[in-house]
C-alpha cells in the first residue's frame, strides 16, 4: 500500500497500536508441543523474523492450520484477548495458505532466482538446508520504485524439480553468502500438505517467487504479543461496549466556526452518514465501513482536516494507487500540501506524483542550491584532473636522482603523477 504522510496533523498515536506491537515487543510464546520450540532470540525484543528456527516453526504451523497453538490461555493474556488473537490468527493463516495455493495453481511469473543446495544445517529439527541464492536483476529506471526484494522470508518455486524453498535465515560468508531454508514438496503443498520433498536438486535450480511470508509473520508476531497491548485499546478491540472511558478524547472537538473556509467548504459537502461518522469519532479505535463509491475518501479528508489535533501527523494507507491519489487530490484541494507519498512513479496518479520525495525535493530551494554547489565543485574537480593529466611525465632518471646509497648524505624526493 502507498502512504501519504502530513507533518501538520497526526492521528493520535500516544498509545500503542496492534500494528506496531511487532516492532517493540518480545517474541511470541512458544508453540504447542506439536511444534518444537526454538531457542530464544538473543535480543528479547527481536522480531519473529530474526529467529530462523522460530520462523520455520511458525510457517509450518500456519500451513498446518493449527493456528490456535501459536498462543495459549495458560499464564498469558486475558481470555478475551487470546480469543481475539485466535480469530485473527485463523484468518491470517487462511489468507496465507490461499496465496500459496493460488500461486501453485497458476504457476507464478514474478521475480526469478537460481538456487544451489549446499548441504544440511547442523542440529536443525526441520531438516533445514544451506543454499546459495542468485536473484535475477530487475533493471528499472524508476527512481521512486522500491528496491528489489531480498530472498529472505520468501517462498520460491522450482517447477522443474517440484520443490518449494522457504528462506528463513542468512549467514554472511567470505566465500559467498549462505541462506538457510526449509523445503516442501510442491504437489503436496498444493493439496494442503506441508511435507518435505523426496529429493533435493543436485544442480542449480531455476526458481520463481511464489509468495512472501514477511507480512504474515509480522502479523503473527503482533497477535502473539497482544498481551502487551494498552488496556484501553485492548478493551476497544474485545468489548467496545465495556471499554473504559479515556481521560480525554484523542480527537479534537468539531468546531466548524474556527475552521478555514476551505475546510468548511469540504465539510459542507458531506452527506448525513458521513457527518454522523465524523461527529462520532471518539475512541482509540474507530471503524467506518462503506461500500465503494460512498465517499470514504471525502470522510477521511474531513477527519484529517477537522478532527485530528493540530500539530500532529497522519499516516494514510490504501490498498490501491487510485484510492491514495483520490485522497491526496482532496487533501490538496482543501489546502493541505505538506504531504509525502511513497510508491512507484509509474503506478501512481498525477496528484500523488506531485508529492513523491523527488518532486518535493525539486521544489525545495535549499536542496536546489546544494545541488548547484555540488555540481560546481564536481566541475572544478574535473578541471583540475584534466590539468594534471596535461602535465609532462618526469624522466625516469629524475625519479632516481634524489635517492642516495645507504649511509649517504643525499636527500630524497618523490615525483607523483596523478
Amino acid at each position: 500500500p502507498l502512504a501519504a504522510s502530513s507533518s501538520r496533523r497526526r492521528v493520535p498515536g500516544e498509545r500503542a497500536s496492534l500494528a506496531s506491537i511487532a516492532e517493540s515487543q518480545p517474541s511470541p510464546p512458544a508453540p504447542a508441543p506439536a511444534v518444537p520450540t526454538a531457542a530464544p532470540a538473543a535480543n528479547p525484543n527481536a522480531s519473529l523474523l530474526d529467529n530462523a528456527e522460530q520462523a520455520e516453526n511458525t510457517l509450518l504451523t500456519l500451513l498446518g492450520k493449527d493456528t490456535d497453538s501459536l498462543i495459549s490461555y495458560r499464564g498469558g493474556p486475558a481470555k478475551e484477548l487470546v480469543a481475539y488473537a485466535h480469530r485473527w490468527l485463523k484468518l491470517v493463516g487462511e489468507e496465507f495458505r490461499d496465496e500459496v495455493t493460488e500461486g501453485l495453481l497458476k504457476r507464478p511469473r514474478g521475480i526469478e532466482c537460481t538456487i544451489s543446495v549446499l548441504g544440511p544445517v547442523k542440529d536443525s529439527s526441520r531438516g533445514a538446508q544451506w543454499l546459495t541464492v542468485k536473484i535475477k536483476e530487475n533493471k528499472s529506471e524508476d527512481e521512486e520504485a522500491a528496491p528489489d526484494p531480498t530472498a529472505m522470508h520468501m517462498l520460491w518455486l522450482s517447477a522443474e524439480f517440484g520443490v518449494v524453498f522457504y528462506i528463513s535465515g542468512y549467514q554472511p560468508d567470505r566465500r559467498g553468502d549462505k541462506f538457510r531454508a526449509i523445503t516442501f514438496d510442491a504437489e503436496a503443498l498444493r493439496h494442503g500438505r506441508a511435507v518435505p520433498p523426496r529429493d533435493l536438486p543436485r544442480v542449480k535450480a531455476r526458481c520463481v517467487e511464489l509468495a512472501s511470508a514477511s507480512t504474515t509473520l509480522q502479523r503473527v508476531h503482533a497477535l502473539c504479543s497482544i498481551g502487551k497491548l494498552d488496556p484501553v485499546l485492548a478493551a476497544a478491540l474485545t468489548s467496545p461496549e465495556a471499554a473504559p472511558a479515556a481521560a480525554h478524547s484523542p480527537w479534537a472537538p468539531l468546531d466548524e466556526k474556527s475552521l478555514l473556509p476551505s475546510v468548511q467548504k469540504q465539510l459542507s459537502r458531506l452527506n448525513p452518514g458521513q457527518r454522523a461518522a465524523l461527529c462520532g469519532l471518539d475512541g482509540a479505535v474507530t471503524v467506518v465501513q462503506g461500500p465503494p463509491g460512498t465517499g470514504k475518501s471525502s470522510f477521511i479528508t474531513a477527519a484529517c482536516l477537522s478532527r485530528v489535533p493540530a500539530g500532529s501527523r497522519i499516516l494514510a494507507c490504501t490498498a490501491t494507487n487510485k484510492a491514495i491519489d483520490s485522497l491526496v487530490a482532496k487533501l490538496e484541494a482543501a489546502g493541505l500540501t505538506q504531504m509525502l507519498c511513497v510508491g512507484s512513479r509509474r503506478a501512481m496518479g498525477e496528484a500523488s506524483c506531485r508529492y513523491l520525495m523527488s518532486s518535493v525535493l525539486a521544489r525545495d530551494g535549499f536542496v536546489a542550491a546544494a545541488e548547484t554547489a555540488i555540481e560546481q565543485h564536481s566541475a572544478n574537480v574535473r578541471r583540475i584532473e584534466a590539468e594534471l593529466r596535461e602535465l609532462p611525465v618526469p624522466d625516469a632518471a629524475l625519479l632516481k636522482a634524489g635517492g642516495g646509497k645507504s649511509g649517504g648524505g643525499g636527500g630524497g624526493g618523490v615525483c607523483v603523477r596523478r
